[in-house]
């Protein structure tokens, strides 16, 4: 396939993909550079689009700014590249980033003649990369923010999300040409947490009996995502031994990735494009049997590996001890909003408190932060120091668990405000209804779900509600219930178009309901909220 050409184009496809046939999306790199002199106004209308491939979206209102999304591979940054993102956003971001679900960081109101330092400080003094952050190619790969960290983790990856992500970019128009999105999820997280069953490929822990004794492995799931039409990804019954894993992931995933880039057929409507149809259409035997065709070999068939066995909803919040003997510190990020001066900080934190050498931030997909491979003498002073900067490690449950999209402050497709609005709402449960144990809070602008409302325990999607006087204003659906695991459940909805100024109210008698109602386990745990739900009547 040459660069910007679909296998076999159609006139009768999507306007996108008209674009991508002209010329692909990654060939407006120089294009950048010399719209960085000519100015926003000579950006061509194509070239918009295209520069989604680096990562560079338009914000609202389109009339000169821009989003800019900086890759991060699992979540997994070193304490110089921390810095030098709080950097650029002190410098062009107006002094914040965004952690986004997908463990990147957007930075916001950078203008087109920014890019020039803001790509070398990225790129060159960061080492990082905004290849593939947008468009429709692979997206950043999402990991456990504890992979070979936690201590009972049972299978070591290693560097395989970077291995992987990398394979990707330096694939190039290998990969940049895709009919849309597509979300990549690699991890061996004893619980889970990378959220498998959502993503478009996914690896997840598995076991297997072999000759009397358990042994670990991967399981490998597709078809996952979410937006208006949420799909559960499909096991794909298969298990990769942990001797295997080096060489059979990366070609799994460069081979799933070949399988949707040569379904032509999701080119020709844009709500229709994703691998998760395609999947659900086809069934997952017959994409194992497209998988294993593509690799020219067979993977080993295991009907028992269906679902990620004991699936919960966590992050890993809390100061938790590493395999290595060394720490772990959670850090709530309030909504997933950082200040420049809390992400210098952070680095400046992490390079002094933790062991010589080993400093590690690491980003979650619930839009918070981690201090990794802390000394336990180290740990008052470091947790004395976060609450100095406004990122108290012993936040209350709700902000541990409390995400927002970006909303209509500068996404083109959020019809209600969200950061704000979730900031408000997070005050007043802090304050009003104490829990005790995180309740996945969403609080999403649109259908499309960029902060999972349909897996939350309690999802509010956007909606503009009309008021009894006629005044327009935000609003909320409500939607409990979501869960992973053996029995996934996307959450219902219980209730319509209520007013932003009064969905803080909703979620507060919800939460007071299930802390007065739950029940306790054999094992002295609190019911699951969602396992509360799906047990109580509507």
């Amino acid at each position: 396939m040459n660069a910007g050409e679909t296998m076999n184009f159609d006139p009768k496809m999507a306007p996108q993909e008209h674009v991508k046939q002209a010329r692909d999306g990654l060939a407006v790199w120089d294009d950048i550079f010399r719209y960085a002199q000519s100015g926003f106004a000579s950006i061509s209308k194509d070239d918009f689009l295209r520069m989604r491939w680096f990562g560079i979206y338009q914000q609202r209102p389109n009339e000169g700014h821009f989003m800019w999304r900086i890759k991060i591979p699992g979540g997994r940054l070193r304490p110089h590249q921390l810095r030098e993102i709080g950097r650029l956003a002190e410098r062009y971001a107006r002094g914040f980033g965004d952690i986004t679900t997908r463990q990147d960081i957007q930075l916001h109101w950078l203008r087109i003649e920014d890019f020039p330092d803001a790509i070398d400080a990225v790129y060159r003094r960061a080492g990082l990369y905004t290849q593939f952050a947008c468009g429709d190619c692979p997206r950043n790969i999402t990991s456990c923010p504890l992979d070979d960290l936690a201590a009972d983790q049972v299978l070591l990856l290693g560097d395989l999300v970077q291995r992987v992500s990398d394979m990707y970019r330096d694939g190039g128009t290998e990969f940049s040409n895709l009919p849309r999105k597509f979300k990549p999820s690699i991890a061996a997280c004893p619980l889970h947490c990378h959220l498998p069953q959502i993503n478009c490929v996914s690896t997840f822990l598995a076991a297997r009996q072999s000759g009397g004794n358990r042994e670990y492995g991967l399981g490998v799931m597709a078809g996952g995502g979410l937006s208006d039409k949420p799909h559960f990804a499909q096991s794909l019954r298969v298990f990769i031994p942990a001797a295997d894993i080096p060489r059979a992931v990366p070609a799994v995933f460069r081979a799933v990735a070949h399988i949707f880039r040569d379904a032509d057929q999701l080119r020709y409507k844009r709500g229709h494009a994703r691998l998760k149809f395609l999947v659900a259409e086809r069934g997952w035997q017959w994409f194992r049997d497209e998988l294993e065709k593509r690799l020219g070999q067979p993977l080993a068939h295991d009907d028992a590996i269906v679902w990620p066995e004991g699936a919960v909803a966590t992050d890993h919040m809390g100061i938790q001890r590493q395999r290595n003997g060394l720490y772990c510190v959670g850090v709530p990020v309030p909504c997933g909003r950082c200040t420049a001066a809390q992400m210098i900080a952070l680095a400046d934190l992490a390079e002094r408190f933790a062991a010589a050498g080993d400093a590690e931030i690491r980003l979650s997909f619930r839009q918070n932060a981690f201090i990794a491979n802390v000394p336990q003498e180290n740990l008052p002073a470091l947790c004395d120091a976060l609450a100095a900067i406004g990122l108290p490690h012993d936040a209350s449950p709700w902000r541990q668990a409390l995400i927002a999209c970006t909303g209509r402050q500068f996404c083109n497709l959020a019809v209600v405000e969200t950061k704000d609005r979730a900031r408000a709402i997070l005050d007043y449960l802090e304050k009003n209804a104490p829990i005790d144990v995180p309740l996945m809070v969403s609080v999403t602008g649109c259908p499309n779900s960029c902060a999972q409302h349909h897996i939350a325990d309690i999802g509010l999607t956007g909606i503009p509600v009309v008021l009894p006087d006629k005044r327009k204003v935000d609003g909320f659906n409500v939607l409990v219930g979501g869960r992973l695991g053996a029995e996934p459940r996307f959450a219902r909805e219980i209730a319509r178009k209520v007013p932003g100024d009064r969905v803080h109210h909703t979620i507060a008698a919800l939460a007071r309901f299930y802390m007065a109602n739950r029940r306790t386990g054999p094992d002295g745990r609190p019911e699951l909220f969602a396992d509360f739900v799906a047990r109580t009547p509507d």
